[in-house]
């Protein structure tokens, strides 16, 4: 489709380094209408357009990567989303299991009349049988996945990605709101993200060896589910500690202090932390801190809330004096004004430069 218009002649007519500068200066969604007035319009939009992707761990975002392998806009991306959830345990497709251990008739009568003297309507919460087929359903589709590799091809898009630098994980809670008094008796307990994290790492490994440079990884609203007694976080922190190998720039956004907690028990060879969102103990950051100092180079905080008691109203934003305290460096240390990444256009965020050759830094001001 081409739109001749006097403007947009003249606007075909700029030099390429030019137009691509104009094209940069415009939001998103005039750049995508932009994109539809002429091919080579399109030609110079695909880059900002394409500059970031989001697929998830599903049988239509296997094949929406599948359709990415085909197309002429891998040259552009730069940055890669993945999207999951847990995983469910495979008794749930058995419904006899399911109604006899997992939820049975009798406690969702119960719950459903919880619901209903607490004000709800009959149409505000699920039947029965519409709980278990969501449950059921999720279920097929992630076995489904693991049973053939289908999720494999992480590793065939981020080598065909030559300019990838950032990888950002985005963790999801398997079920809805609604249907959370399922999730502690169906998620495998000791699974939590460990299959989808090594996908990833073995995926950013086979990138690296085809000449692909992933520095960034991105940890996005990481939780983890809360069970009576602790289960064994071993191998989740191993997998953890794979991901990260020589990782130089790690973003955490809305991760709660457990996984925080985790990250710092390993020392990885980071120059660059950003935290966006966060909640955790001052003992958990610090000793974060203290397990990495030796390569941090630069710290970026925006909205982080420290912990100052198990009671959670007793808590104070994390400000670069607090900061310079908990690392030990002098208060005189520069901090400037920085852009976090859940912001569109504001600098409220903070970057703190600690350790050698922190003003050389270039990866990014993004917290």
């Amino acid at each position: 489709m081409s739109i001749d218009t006097p403007e947009l002649t003249r606007l075909e007519t700029l030099p390429t380094e030019i137009l691509h500068a104009v094209v940069d200066y415009l939001p998103l969604w005039d750049i995508k209408d932009l994109s539809c007035a002429s091919k080579r319009l399109r030609q110079a939009s695909l880059s900002i357009l394409f500059r970031h992707v989001k697929f998830e761990f599903s049988q239509a975002g296997i094949e929406g990567l599948k359709d990415l392998l085909k197309s002429n806009v891998c040259e552009h991306i730069a940055s890669f989303t993945y999207e999951f959830t847990e995983l469910l345990k495979t008794e749930i497709l058995d419904f006899d299991h399911f109604r006899s251990n997992i939820l049975t008739p009798d406690s969702y009568v119960d719950i459903a009349k919880d619901k209903y003297d607490a004000g709800y309507e009959a149409d505000e919460f699920h039947s029965y049988m519409a709980i278990y087929k969501t449950a059921h359903d999720i279920c097929s589709e992630q076995r489904s996945i693991i049973d053939e590799g289908a999720d494999l091809i992480l590793s065939s898009i981020f080598c065909a990605l030559p300019l990838l630098q950032e990888v950002r994980l985005s963790f999801f809670e398997v079920l809805e709101d609604d249907d959370c008094l399922l999730t502690a008796d169906i998620i495998i307990k000791e699974e939590f993200y460990k299959h989808h994290l090594q996908v990833v790492s073995s995926a950013i490994q086979a990138a690296r060896s085809a000449g692909v440079v992933i520095h960034t990884v991105s940890l996005l609203y990481f939780k983890l589910p809360f069970f009576w007694k602790e289960p064994n976080l071993g191998p989740l922190s191993e997998s953890l500690r794979q991901l990260l190998v020589n990782i130089k720039v790690l973003r955490v956004r809305g991760v709660d202090d457990r996984v925080l907690e985790l990250l710092s028990h390993c020392a990885f060879d980071l120059h660059q932390l950003d935290m966006c969102r966060v909640v955790a103990p001052e003992k958990v950051i610090k000793d974060f801190f203290e397990t990495n100092k030796k390569s941090i180079r630069s710290i970026g905080f925006h909205d982080v809330e420290i912990l100052k008691s198990k009671l959670p109203y007793r808590k104070t934003s994390l400000s670069a004096s607090m900061l310079c305290r908990m690392l030990d460096v002098p208060q005189s240390t520069p901090c400037r004004a920085a852009d976090c990444g859940c912001l569109l256009w504001l600098k409220e965020g903070w970057r703190l430069g600690v350790g050698e050759g922190c003003s050389q830094l270039s990866t990014g001001t993004s917290c």
